[in-house]
């Protein structure tokens, strides 16, 4: 993030030449007034949009770089959709002449108006990084900008770009006397706000986006703004925007491909990781910045802004090249392919794309259906009907994603065939609100190393039916070795049993990290054949099993094994619910740890989790904490 910047060429507003009426097929022509929806911007539809463009660099220094030639080739051979007017309040900026800058940034709004582009209005304080500090200015702006341009649909109000060395308190009491100021003009226009250390969701200040979601803003119609810069900001920040992105409203409003100072190497791997993260989550951005200054940061070339040729790449530095490319080519058009008939879903699964949507009509689909077909990260492959779109499979799988990584399969039926859902060599596949039954071995497996992946609020029972006690509800892994690394694997808040002829959950040495949590057990149908006689057997490491209820096991509720030496370890265990009641074995444990070593193969029992029935909490031996 830039702290200090260095004075460059002369404001040159005289350059703003007028422009003609734009195309109708503009980003404001398409999607009209922008609103908060959830955590989301959205059209005038309500659909989640994700804008992409440019910021500019200093008003006073760079205005010469905004003219109509570079206005022309943001909106038409970039692409952009948005325009960043960057006004710093010290440094030369507002302060100095209030009229002047004032009237500069209406020009420039005209200007983004003219040719369909959102205009965000950044109030571009830095030193003195509380923004408090300037609040009768701010209203003073914000006052004549808002009555100037409260009709437009295109307006959007960024009260404070890099809060520094301030408490979110103080950032939220501030946006709070704002909000109103320009709610007094404009009541629709969206408003941004800063966060804590730099617009860095409090991580450069030692805070964390927590501060922001345990205490937002008081007002409606809002978003929070975070900035990186990609050569400086990595794993702890990304970290910060991917947990802080569902919970509250976001937008990047300034990132470059640099290091904080805007200069140096680019580090165009961190980069794409937090726009591919970005475009997933549809949280918009604008990039640091369209001048020409010296830095590495400046898309142009040094000279480039005194012509009038900005169109095309001869004229970029290389992050310039990579920037407006990012821009320009956004996800291809994505389909919704209905589909009725068992060789119409065949067909589907064969051909479907990145972003696709596979949408089942009610009906049952006989056969074996299966997909090699990657979804992506930002465009994940979907697979839904209700549970009365039923695959019904003669034998073998009925539903297999063989290497098919970023789908989502929901709501759906699974019936019929020797196994439910095989997801093999596959990451971030998720199954969400699937019932799963009528089989004759396991409901749904992870396997062969395929990581991320979820199930959740779905129903599986009926399984295992070829009675060799080969019906876990869920499997992760392979049995027999450490090589299949299918690791942070969640089940969450899922429906397993009855009639279920194996575990609930069973958790195979070589896995490691997954969470099982806020799942409901019913162990009838535990056969006893392959030591099923648990609702989760536990041989992979590092496991948190947390908030769960279980009911009705041959013996204990809980193990854990080792299978393979090392493994079995570090498992958490937490808020869960054991009823005993009818256990007949000889253990009778709602925990039985069979592998317990305090130095070498650690297995916690927290003290939250509750029992009836049964012998004890855990064997002897282990200490509950």
């Amino acid at each position: 993030m830039i702290h200090s910047l260095l004075a460059g060429a002369l404001l040159a507003a005289s350059a703003l030449l007028p422009v003609s009426t734009p195309a109708a097929d503009t980003p404001v022509g398409r999607n009209g007034q922008l609103h908060v929806c959830g955590t989301k911007l959205c059209n005038e539809r309500n659909e989640p949009v994700q804008l992409r463009g440019m910021s500019t660099h200093g008003l006073q220094w760079y205005a010469n770089c905004l003219k109509t030639a570079s206005l022309d080739a943001l909106a038409n051979d970039w692409n952009a959709d948005i325009l960043r007017i960057s006004m710093y309040v010290q440094e030369g900026g507002y302060e100095t002449d209030p009229a002047k800058y004032t009237n500069l940034v209406n020009t420039l709004i005209e200007e983004a108006t003219e040719r369909g582009l959102y205009a965000l209005v950044d109030w571009h304080q830095l030193d003195p990084g509380d923004p408090n500090q300037n609040l009768d200015l701010a209203k003073r702006f914000f006052t004549e900008i808002a009555e100037r341009h409260k009709d437009k649909f295109n307006i959007i109000y960024d009260i404070a770009n890099e809060p520094n060395g301030v408490s979110w308190a103080g950032i939220k009491s501030y946006a709070e006397q704002m909000v109103p100021v320009i709610r007094a003009k404009d009541p629709d226009g969206v408003i941004f706000v800063g966060t804590h250390g730099w617009a860095s969701l409090g991580v450069s200040d030692g805070g964390s986006e927590a501060d922001v979601i345990n205490n937002p803003v008081n007002a409606s119609n809002l978003m929070y703004t975070f900035h990186f810069y990609a050569a400086s900001h990595q794993q702890e920040y990304f970290d910060a925007l991917a947990r802080a992105a569902d919970r509250i409203p976001l937008f990047v409003t300034e990132f470059g491909t640099q290091t904080y100072t805007g200069d140096g190497g680019n580090d165009f791997t961190w980069s794409q990781k937090y726009l591919d993260f970005l475009e997933g989550k549809q949280i918009g951005w604008t990039n640091w910045n369209f001048s020409d200054d010296f830095r590495s940061g400046a898309v142009f070339k040094e000279g480039t802004c005194d012509g009038d040729d900005f169109t095309g790449t001869a004229m970029l530095k290389p992050a310039g090249v990579w920037i407006r490319d990012h821009i320009r080519n956004r996800p291809s058009a994505t389909a919704t392919i209905d589909v009725s008939t068992s060789a119409q879903l065949t067909a589907a699964l064969t051909n479907a794309k990145p972003g696709d949507t596979i949408k089942l009509a009610d009906g049952t689909y006989t056969g074996n259906f299966k997909t090699t077909v990657d979804g992506t990260s930002a465009a994940p492959i979907t697979l839904t009907g209700s549970a009365n779109a039923v695959l019904k499979a003669g034998g073998g799988y009925g539903l297999h994603l063989n290497g098919a990584s970023y789908w989502t399969v929901r709501g759906l039926t699974v019936t019929g065939g020797q196994k439910g859902i095989m997801i093999d060599s596959a990451t971030r596949v998720t199954i969400d609100g699937v019932t799963v039954h009528g089989l004759d071995m396991e409901g749904v497996h992870f396997r062969n190393s395929s990581t991320y992946g979820v199930i959740k609020n779905s129903r599986i029972y009926d399984t295992g039916n070829d009675g060799r006690g080969m019906g876990e509800g869920v499997y992760v892994g392979s049995a027999g070795g450490t090589s299949d690394k299918s690791d942070h694997v969640q089940i969450l808040g899922n429906t397993i049993g009855p009639d279920v002829g194996g575990e609930a959950v069973d958790l195979k040495e070589g896995t490691t990290g997954g969470l099982v949590s806020g799942n409901s057990f019913d162990g009838r149908g535990l056969t006893g054949a392959n030591y099923d006689d648990s609702w989760i057997d536990v041989k992979g490491n590092n496991y948190v099993i947390e908030n769960n209820t279980g009911k009705n096991t041959t013996n204990n509720g809980y193990e854990t094994h080792t299978q393979q030496s090392g493994w079995g370890c570090g498992t958490v265990f937490r808020g869960n619910t054991s009823d005993l009641t009818g256990a007949t074995g000889s253990g009778r444990y709602a925990f039985n740890i069979t592998n317990y070593n305090a130095s070498s193969c650690k297995v916690t029992v927290d003290r939250s989790n509750t029992m009836t029935g049964g012998k004890a909490l855990t064997n002897p031996g282990i200490p509950v904490t």
